[in-house]
């Protein structure tokens, strides 16, 4: 198995409200206005504290006065000024690129990276940023169909070495296309998959990933463990090994002794109301809700969350450190909580 990593998420969006208002997104509810030099210092921060990883969503027009950075941009710049944590999308909308360019642009950055790039991809669901920016969205089989062929078709170019590679498929096709220099990763970047969806989504994910993200919607250990059975079974069906499929945990993080502090970013984080596609289920509403979902409390209470959720089967750990721009939670937690599972 293994080991288990423990992650930071990029605040790409202001969350905060403006006065006598409610924030405008759960992940960053402190974060008052969007600004590069605040959102640098987190990622320089995590890095100095060892955190493995930093993840960027792939938005456009979430958060405070849809301001947002776009992930790709802001993963080829963190990777300017960071040396030893990996990069990652959390994760990239497949119908916002064309495939073939983002195989280019992910062995490119895995170039510039030294090897640090892990690439997050996903079908894509925020309907109102297709609709802003021009993109068709289609229904939810076909963009889970088009999921499947870009990462074939990605996979093809960067296996291709020095030869040009061809794909003809339904949704894409290539003549030879080139992806020189490849990937420094042998034989590419670690491959996340996102989604929920057991028959479609799932099965995509036991044929072509290195990881399953959870999504924040999927945090509870008991729909944890269902989903990472619905995986194993799916690669029994496509003939794979399940220990070649590692799960990650993406969700909110509250570390701190201070019960003060605790009940207001708890107060700022709640109620969650799950988007259409999680209709069936009820909203984060109490505390005891939230505890179900996220990482939450002293030091010793979120590493007994953590050990609940290894012991379903995550080894990565992606959170959303709901105090920045502080980063008292985090220090807390790079100080006391990640040292328990090294």
């Amino acid at each position: 198995m293994s080991d288990i990593s423990f992650e930071y998420n990029v605040p790409v969006f202001a969350g905060a409200p403006d006065e006598g208002t409610e924030p405008t997104h759960r992940d960053t509810p402190q974060y008052e206005a969007l600004d590069w030099e605040t959102t640098k210092m987190g990622v320089q921060k995590a890095e100095e504290l060892g955190f493995d990883a930093v993840w960027a969503p792939d938005h456009l027009l979430l958060g405070r006065d849809h301001a947002e950075y776009e992930c790709w941009t802001l993963l080829s710049a963190i990777a300017g000024f960071t040396e030893d944590i990996n990069l990652g999308s959390l994760v990239l909308c497949n119908d916002y690129r064309n495939p073939a360019l983002v195989a280019k642009m992910a062995a490119t950055l895995d170039v510039i990276s030294d090897g640090r790039l892990e690439l997050g991809l996903g079908a894509g669901w925020h309907e109102p940023e297709y609709d802003a920016y021009g993109w068709e969205y289609r229904d939810g089989f076909e963009r889970l169909m088009r999921l499947d062929e870009s990462i074939r078709l990605m996979k093809r170019m960067w296996d291709a070495g020095t030869d040009g590679a061809s794909f003809d498929g339904k949704h894409y096709q290539i003549e030879d296309a080139y992806c020189v220099p490849g990937p420094v990763q042998d034989p590419h970047p670690p491959i996340l998959v996102g989604g929920q969806g057991e028959e479609v989504t799932l099965k995509l994910v036991a044929k072509h990933a290195d990881v399953w993200n959870t999504d924040v919607f999927n945090g509870d250990v008991e729909t944890l463990e269902h989903k990472i059975g619905v995986i194993e079974d799916h690669c029994e069906t496509v003939g794979r090994d399940p220990d070649d499929v590692e799960y990650s945990w993406d969700g909110h993080v509250i570390c701190t002794r201070d019960e003060e502090q605790f009940d207001r970013l708890l107060d700022l984080m709640t109620p969650i109301q799950f988007e259409a596609e999680y209709q069936d289920q009820a909203p984060i509403v109490t505390e005891e809700d939230a505890r179900e979902y996220f990482i939450m409390g002293t030091p010793e209470e979120c590493a007994a969350a953590i050990e609940r959720r290894i012991d379903a089967g995550v080894t990565k750990f992606q959170g959303w450190f709901i105090d920045f721009p502080d980063t008292d939670g985090m220090e807390l937690f790079a100080d006391e909580v990640i040292p328990q599972f090294s």
